[in-house]
């Protein structure tokens, strides 16, 4: 077991690394008493787990490793002298080292794969006494679905129509024997749910790391259940519908860890769809339970990660500045941190904590109390006066030697361990002094809340603030996970946190900064606890400060430090896989930069590279899949509602393109740079005779680039009619392309005349919402040039929109095809079909464009246009080919009554 004064040291989940390139690395660092062959290899799965074995952790050995000597200041400065200021390390850019904030992004509604789930496999429910758990399992069995229930101990209650199975108690031996129960039979979804809230903390901890055990049961039947079609793990929670993230009542924050697990179990296993959800307590259960249900066949696996709050639906992103979560901007005053406070430091006698602290008590001299497990004593004889690791080891079997007992590697890194571990902290005491600050070292285990209590006690008055880095590693990937590992990882993190904070006066608490990990914000693959344990730190974090909110909380999601464990051949795997390690000074610099007043807002923070450390293997789908959209869920879209064609709504066909673009970037992950053969069959009308839902239909051709689209509609009575088809591509990231199209000999915007009139004299048909040609630059038949913008109205919150595609802006284009016609074939007319859509940059929304128009050919009533969205300095944002309009005189009348 790796006991870290910080949890950086193995934060890299790394899935497969050269045996040749870790056996040098062993070699070199331990002798030949103790030194490894490849065998020792097979079980390691992460890098976590291989730096554990570097120092000796792995196989039962709890004590403390080892870290790098400290380089003690030589002179204290004058007490009087100020502070020196400390340049801020610069804000994050992709792959650079900064720092982000946590933040709230609005998601599409999603779209419902239809028969999602094999039929014939069963659902299981992890049964937690709530509400939902029988509304659900309602809906499934009306669905045909077969359900079985797994009862946590002391839910009484039985759910009719179910197979039910009742645990008695926590034990992981009955938790095995009941889920295998279960799974007699075929299980293609399970759901564990979280959502009481008259709960303590110890019992939602308790609950978390059940669910851990049961995603280890769980996630290989889960797997080879995927084989046959979709097999989903999915947790639902009732915090906020923001993961916590807004402040929830402190004996509810521990539900905020199965963010952690799903994230991880998502990479480990990426056969699986996983869902983390979380709904606001004020959402109606019959409604919780829709919307529940919605998540679990959505047709995108991502986001990983959802929040639901009745009214909009969110994912957890990284941005400048926190939005939408407990740390509003102006939230928080701290006061400035200097001599007359007193922080508590767990885990800061020793590595990366303790260099945090040293950096700190440079730049603020603040009193320090460290708090950690190492005993100092005297030191033993037979290691007075060596230094060196090599050395230190020899001595080491020197003296097991000459008392009879044999030099195992275990036995050796434990004496190791013990001298140096001592000695680093009295080198990180000597440091801090010497720094400024006083510093006082207390041993004790913060596991142990009576015996931290206990230490605390004559402190506690004096004490203004927390600085929490302890952390226990256990590297291993869910379906082996043991249950005391689950125990040992969350105690300290959590545990620990508990009891220290419990021993303090919380209202005297100025300054609290967590020690969390980017394992958490994104997960890691093989640190499914850590992830979690972590995670409750960012909730606790959003917690602490809404009930203190005058206090300065952070909780720091750290990346992987470029720390002394972190070998020249382990580096350089880093680098293949364009992983950036923080180095030491950087890391520091952007501790103690969380106590300037420029970041009392800060509460949940990415720290280092702002990217996962694992990620999922993306996995598009590789067959045909249908999904559907309730068809009167659009009725109330301004885009829909302002598209009125003789008095009825009409669904735009710049909107079944955008559903075309957007389901199939969410289907595959990718971006779509082209559309080819768009073709409307017969258009939509939102009228009596609307039908009850749409579909969309996505057969991935065989160069997996392109997706054939179809969207239909159903009527109650299951009438299938066509309405839009289209080819869809997948193409580069817009950052790489090179030569971006422009277009050359355009007027300037804001000349020529108003164009308002065409939507008042016939021209155009369009509403308030959709009235963007603002002016007439150029009217000649060969090049027309219309000034547009438009505010763009995002239907169902994006979900007919893509990264390079806009609905309203395509539209407009669409307009500009209709203005045409009528200025040189006086005549109204409809788009029918579009050869080609190429799609570069969405423009803002709002930003002013150009609408370029030029005939590519035209026969009598009828054309085929070009028209081109124009930006700043004449680069193309997309260009439409082969826009086919067919003069239709009798919609002049129409238009002009719309």
């Amino acid at each position: 077991m790796l006991e870290l004064g910080m949890d950086v040291e193995a934060d890299l989940g790394i899935d497969s690394i050269k045996r040749v390139e870790i056996l040098g690395v062993l070699s070199e660092r331990f002798p030949s008493e103790v030194a490894v062959g490849p065998e020792q290899l097979g079980e390691l799965r992460t890098l976590g787990q291989i730096v554990d074995f570097m120092t000796g952790a792995i196989g039962g050995n709890d004590t403390p490793p080892a870290t790098p000597a400290v380089t003690a200041v030589t002179a204290a400065p004058e007490a009087s002298a100020a502070p020196a200021p400390r340049p801020e390390p610069a804000a994050p850019k992709a792959g650079a080292i900064g720092r982000a904030q946590a933040a709230l992004l609005e998601l599409p509604s999603p779209d419902v794969l239809v028969d999602a789930y094999p039929q014939g496999a069963a659902a299981l429910l992890v049964d937690d006494g709530g509400e939902l758990v029988p509304l659900v399992a309602e809906r499934l069995l009306a669905q045909g679905r077969a359900v079985r229930v797994l009862r946590l101990p002391s839910v009484a209650r039985r759910i009719d129509g179910v197979e039910d199975h009742a645990l008695s108690g926590w034990g992981p031996t009955e938790l095995a024997e009941r889920t295998e129960q279960t799974l007699e039979g075929p299980v293609a979804l399970a759901v564990v749910f979280d959502t009481r809230r008259d709960t303590e903390w110890a019992d939602g901890v308790r609950r978390l790391s059940h669910g851990l055990l049961v995603a280890k049961h769980l996630v290989e039947p889960l797997t080879r259940a995927a084989s046959a079609g979709r097999a989903g793990f999915v947790t639902v929670t009732r915090l906020d519908g923001a993961f916590g993230l807004t402040g929830v009542a402190e004996d509810l924050v521990p539900a905020g860890g199965y963010g952690g697990l799903v994230k991880t179990l998502a990479v480990e296993a990426p056969e699986l769809f996983c869902r983390a959800v979380d709904l606001a307590p004020g959402v109606a259960d019959r409604t919780a339970a829709e919307l529940l249900l919605a998540e679990v066949s959505d047709a995108s696996a991502e986001p990983v990660q959802v929040g639901l709050d009745g009214r909009r639906r969110v994912a957890l992103t990284l941005a400048e500045r926190p939005t939408g979560l407990a740390s509003e901007p102006g939230s928080a005053t701290a006061a400035e941190l200097g001599p007359d406070d007193l922080l508590v430091v767990t885990g800061g006698g020793r590595g990366i904590t303790a260099r945090c602290v040293a950096d700190l008590a440079r730049a603020h001299r603040p009193g320090l109390l460290l708090l950690g497990r190492t005993e100092l004593g005297e030191e033993p004889d037979w290691a007075a006066g060596v230094t060196g690791t090599a050395e230190l080891k020899a001595a080491a079997v020197d003296r097991l030697r000459a008392e009879g007992e044999k030099p195992t590697p275990r036995r050796v890194e434990q004496l190791y361990r013990a001298v140096v571990g001592e000695r680093e902290v009295r080198e990180t005491l000597a440091e801090l002094k010497a720094a400024g600050s006083e510093a006082e070292y207390l041993a004790v285990d913060i596991t142990d809340a009576a015996a931290t209590a206990a230490a605390l006690a004559p402190y506690a008055g004096r004490v203004t603030g927390l600085v929490h880095g302890a952390g226990v590693l256990a590297d291993q990937l869910i379906a082996n996970k043991r249950a005391s590992e689950v125990e040992r990882v969350f105690a300290p993190k959590l545990g620990g946190l508990r009891a220290v904070v419990e021993a303090l006066p919380a209202d005297r608490l100025r300054h609290v900064v967590l020690f969390s990990s980017v394992a958490g914000f994104f997960g890691n693959q093989g640190q499914s606890d850590y992830a979690m344990a972590n995670e409750v730190l960012n909730a606790w974090a959003s917690s602490f400060r809404r009930r203190h909110p005058a206090a300065r909380v952070s909780s720091l999601n750290w990346g992987a430090w470029d720390s002394g464990m972190v070998s020249p051949q382990i580096k350089a795997v880093f680098q293949e896989r364009g992983i950036t390690l923080i180095p030491v000074e950087t890391g520091t610099a952007l501790f103690t930069g969380q106590f300037a007043a420029g970041r009392t807002e800060d509460t949940v923070t990415v720290l280092g590279p702002t990217t996962p450390l694992s990620v999922r293997e993306p996995a598009g789908p590789a067959a045909a899949v249908v999904l559907e959209r309730p068809a009167a869920a659009l009725a109330g879209e301004p885009i829909v509602a302002d598209h009125v064609i003789g008095g009825v709504p009409v669904l735009p066909a710049a909107l079944a393109l955008g559903w075309a673009v957007g389901a199939v970037e969410r289907l595959s992950g990718g971006t779509v740079r082209q559309v080819r053969d768009f073709a409307v069959h017969k258009g939509v009308l939102f009228d009596e005779a609307l039908p009850e839902r749409l579909q969309l239909a996505a057969t991935p051709a065989g160069d997996r680039a392109s997706t054939e689209v179809v969207i239909r509609s159903v009527a109650a009575d299951g009438t299938v009619r066509p309405h839009y088809a289209a080819t869809v591509v997948l193409g580069n990231d817009p950052a790489t392309e090179l030569n971006h199209p422009t277009l050359a000999g355009l007027p300037a915007a804001g000349g020529g005349r108003d164009a308002g009139g065409f939507y008042a004299d016939g021209t155009l048909f369009h509403g308030a919402a959709l009235q963007g040609v603002r002016r007439v630059l150029a009217e000649d038949e060969s090049r027309l040039v219309l000034e547009c913008a438009l505010p763009e109205p995002a239907a169902a919150a994006g979900a007919f929109a893509g990264s390079l595609y806009r609905p309203g802006t395509t539209d407009l284009l669409l307009q500009a095809g209709l203005v045409w016609m009528r200025l040189f074939r006086a005549t109204a007319s409809l788009p029918l079909s579009v050869a080609r859509a190429e799609l570069h940059r969405a423009p803002a929304d709002g930003e002013t464009f150009l609408a370029v128009v030029e005939p590519a050919s035209v026969n009598g009533t009828s054309a085929s246009l070009t028209v081109t969205a124009v930006g700043h300095g004449g680069r193309v944002l997309a260009r439409l080919s082969g826009v086919s309009l067919v003069s239709t005189p009798q919609l002049a009348a129409k238009f002009a009554r719309s």
